[in-house]
């Protein structure tokens, strides 16, 4: 079993399609200790979460993560998802340039 990785400021990201019914979460957040994934303070997205247990979540990597408090929660469409992820943008960061994004994506 890999370590549990600790995490703060976390939020869970629902990335709803047009296309599909599912709607995949997972986790942007920022690592709370030194691990073998990141530094301290380093910002990062998970791979698709597929287990909660209370605060502790399990990625489809068979990733385990543990939050440090309930995470917000956000929602995107796959092209803002696509855009945060590629530039590693906040969800704070989306919230401020969804008034510059065209209507039509």
């Amino acid at each position: 079993m890999r370590p549990r990785v600790k995490l703060t400021n976390t939020t869970l990201i629902s990335i709803k399609s047009n296309t599909e019914e599912t709607v995949e979460q997972v986790l942007y957040s920022i690592f709370a200790e030194d691990n073998e994934n990141g530094k301290k303070g380093e910002a990062f997205f998970t791979t698709k979460i597929m287990e909660v247990n209370g605060l502790e979540y399990r990625t489809f990597g068979a990733d385990f993560y543990t939050l440090d408090a309930e995470p917000k929660e956000f929602d995107v469409s796959v092209f803002e998802f696509n855009l945060m992820h590629e530039c590693m943008y906040s969800p704070d960061d989306l919230l401020e340039l969804r008034d510059m994004l065209p209507a039509s994506y």
